[in-house]
């Protein structure tokens, strides 16, 4: 391996020396685009400067030929208002044609002639001069004349002279034009050339960067990601080696201590059956002792093993089971009621009545931290009182905040002894040698009320007590009921079984958690046989296993609707020649359009959510010829008349089995604000199938409560036409959200009573 106190500084200085080189090639690359633009510059600015010096250099022809001309009809003309105007026309083409042809030799910014001409045109323009000049002469003696004078043979001789210079001066002018033409072209081309040039070395620049830095540089890239990725693995195995050496140690520490338990259970045990004998001198104080010392050794070894599990499982989990937090803290205080009267103390237990509830936690571990901090509190207090108090600090539907506090009034922990105090193996120095222990149960009681996603803290001031505060949330739950007969609230009813279907195979298709228990235990108490599937692919597979007689069927699946499964359906029996199965449809939609649907789509009933008893028993009563009254079949629409208008008027759990009905609340308050979340999703991405079928999910849940403002919006919401972009949606879903928040708020009121 490379020495790393070489490794680093060589490449150090040759990332430095790229970097030079780099910024170099740069910048010949700037200079020479800069270069480049400024010759495109000078190459446009030229062929302007050019242009207008060839058109000005042109048009003074035509302007020596307009002057011929006008001399001519002042000649020739017989109206003296004609000579006048062509006087005018005459004196002004003279000015232009002078001031241009200077222009053209010395320059002129107004007409922006730079007047720089090469040897080639000054000598031209000398040759010419001559000619512009008798031109020029004989003009102006035209226009000093009278005209008087212009009617006779005045200005027959200017004329002349005109017209004799005029095709000289026209020669000259063509070679000078011509040879402007051939000298910017000239220089066009030189700019070319220099571009090219440019361009040429711009490429050859570019290519020594990619040769000699980039090439250099990818590769040190390379060694350095190779470097970097040996160090991360080195490291990762390090780690590894260290987490796997202390776990070792934790199994190590466990397996000794339950080892160590065993004798010690022994000694716990003879050391109590002595102490019950006759004992002489101080065989009964050395005994106690004995029993005493063996007690805080168990102590120590549960402490030992609490914390070996802790830091073994890092993924450590809680039991979930229902506990109610008054009562569990009402058997933890009466526990340390006798200990606090015998040293004298207080003990006191404040419980708001909120607390009297059912919730889902792990109470062992509740109670263990609970012990832990009202222990130590009684422990380290030696007069006044210990005060434990609880209450739901925040209150929602599906979930609570716990806070509990225990109070004592005993000498108080300092601003350094807190920093460090739910460490393990940690105690204030001052109690380490007067009260012993070994500093494991508040690192423990941390650690579990962690596991449980609280918080725990520590108020103290030396000689004014301390407080521990625990912050717990608990998710909701419901005492479980015992009932023998939980349907018929009449215990001399004749039973519901359905004999006609006590051996049918009925498959029910059905996506939501809440509807599957529903109607598994109303067909548990009519005792007809039944499976779940809960999409159209696990449907099939459930026809696949064994073919139906029955199957109920929810509109709204997962991966397509009601329709879609029956069309397969359909196509199956006739694929494979079988009787096709009794098909009775589910649906949280008590309309005739979607019953109407039903029954052209070829369905044999039609069943409203929420499902009552008597419901689904008059429906399948409807396909079972051998059931009693079933000769008096009701027609598709009557089959579910009266369901439809329960579900409106009356409450649908109220014929349900109490421990169905908590199981039901349970599952609407665990479920409905995730399956809200998804239709809020589903809402972003601007999805209206996935919409749609969120809003029937939660419409399915909802439903079981009977009528309610939350049902009524899903309704609406449950439609593959919905408006996503309907700017009043938001508003809606916000009502909706509270509405189902409501809803929870009272299903978990109505689980209490």
């Amino acid at each position: 391996m490379t020495d790393p106190g070489k490794g680093i500084p060589t490449a150090r200085s040759s990332a430095n020396r790229l970097t030079v080189m780099y910024v170099l090639a740069l910048s010949a690359v700037a200079l020479l685009t800069i270069l480049g633009q400024v010759l495109v510059q000078q190459s446009l600015e030229q062929q302007s400067s050019d242009s207008t010096v060839i058109n000005i250099a042109g048009r003074q022809r035509m302007l020596s030929q307009k002057i011929t001309k006008l001399a001519l009809q002042i000649d020739i003309s017989d109206s003296p208002f004609e000579k006048v105007e062509a006087r005018n026309e005459l004196r002004e083409s003279l000015d232009l044609w002078e001031t241009c042809h200077r222009g053209l030799q010395v320059g002129n910014e107004e007409l922006g002639l730079p007047g720089h001409n090469s040897e080639t045109v000054t000598e031209l323009y000398a040759e010419l001069e001559p000619s512009f000049q008798a031109i020029r002469q004989a003009v102006m003696s035209i226009l000093s004349a009278d005209l008087d004078e212009q009617d006779g043979p005045g200005i027959t001789p200017s004329l002349d002279v005109i017209l004799a210079n005029e095709r000289e001066f026209l020669a000259g002018m063509d070679q000078i034009v011509y040879t402007y033409d051939q000298e910017a072209e000239s220089r066009v081309a030189s700019l070319k050339r220099v571009e090219r040039g440019l361009l040429l070395i711009t490429l050859v620049v570019l290519l020594c960067e990619g040769l000699f830095i980039f090439r250099p540089a990818v590769s040190q890239i390379q060694r350095m990601v190779t470097r970097l990725r040996e160090n991360a693995e080195a490291l990762e195995t390090a780690k590894d080696s260290a987490e796997a050496a202390n776990q070792e140690k934790t199994r190590f520490l466990a397996k000794m201590s339950h080892e160590l338990r065993t004798p010690m259970n022994a000694i716990l045990g003879l050391s109590e059956v002595l102490l019950r004998g006759r004992l002489i001198d101080n065989q009964k104080n050395l005994i106690s002792t004995i029993h005493d010392s063996a007690q805080s050794l168990m102590g120590l070894l549960t402490d030992l093993l609490d914390m070996s599990k802790l830091e073994v499982d890092t993924d450590f989990k809680l039991r979930q089971d229902p506990l109610n937090p008054k009562q569990t803290l009402d058997r933890v205080v009466e526990m340390f009621t006798h200990q606090a009267r015998q040293r004298g103390l207080v003990l006191e237990l404040t419980v708001s009545n909120d607390l009297d509830l059912w919730v889902l936690g792990d109470e062992n571990r509740l109670r263990q931290v609970l012990v832990n901090l009202i222990q130590n509190a009684l422990k380290f207090t030696t007069e006044g009182k210990v005060l434990v108090e609880a209450e739901v600090q925040r209150h929602h539907a599906h979930e609570i905040l716990c806070n509990i506090t225990v109070t004592d009034t005993g000498p108080g922990i300092s601003p350094e002894d807190q920093a460090s105090i739910f460490e393990p193996f940690k105690q204030a120095e001052r109690d380490r040698d007067k009260h012993g222990g070994a500093g494991l149960g508040l690192s423990i009681a941390y650690r579990l009320v962690e596991a449980m996603n609280g918080r725990m803290r520590v108020v103290s001031q030396l000689g004014a007590g301390t407080t521990f505060i625990l912050e717990i949330p608990f998710q909701k739950s419901f005492s479980p009921i015992d009932m023998t007969d939980p349907w018929r609230h009449d215990k001399t009813a004749p039973a519901e079984a359905m004999l006609s279907l006590a051996k049918a195979n009925l498959l029910v298709v059905e996506d939501v958690e809440a509807n599957r228990l529903v109607v598994g235990a109303m067909l548990d108490e009519l005792s007809v046989p039944h499976r779940f599937a809960d999409s159209i692919a696990a449907g099939f597979e459930r026809i696949d296993e064994k073919w139906p007689e029955v199957i109920l069927l929810d509109l709204e699946l997962p991966d397509g609707t009601g329709f879609d499964f029956f069309q397969r359906l359909i196509e199956r029996c006739l694929a494979s020649d079988r009787r096709r199965p009794s098909v009775i449809a589910l649906t949280a939609h008590a309309t005739d359009e979607f019953r109407q649907q039903t029954e052209a789509a070829g369905m044999d009933g039609f069943l409203t959510k929420p499902v009552t008893l008597e419901g689904l028993r008059s429906v399948l009563s409807t396909i079972s010829p051998d059931e009693p009254g079933a000769q008096e079949k009701r027609d598709f629409h009557a089959t579910t008349e009266s369901s439809s208008r329960q579900e409106e008027d009356n409450d649908p759990l109220s014929s349900y089995p109490e421990e169905l009905r908590v199981k039901l609340m349970q599952v609407y308050c665990e479920h409905y604000q995730q399956q809200f979340d998804e239709l809020i999703v589903a809402k972003e991405s601007g999805d209206p199938k996935q919409f749609s079928f969120f809003a029937h999910k939660l419409l399915g849940m909802a439903a079981n409560f009977g009528a309610n403002l939350a049902v009524q919006k899903l309704r609406e919401l449950d439609s593959t036409q919905v408006d996503l972009s309907d700017p009043t949606l938001p508003e809606t879903l916000e009502s909706l959200r509270n509405d189902l928040d409501e809803l929870a708020d009272r299903v978990q009121r109505n689980s209490t009573h």
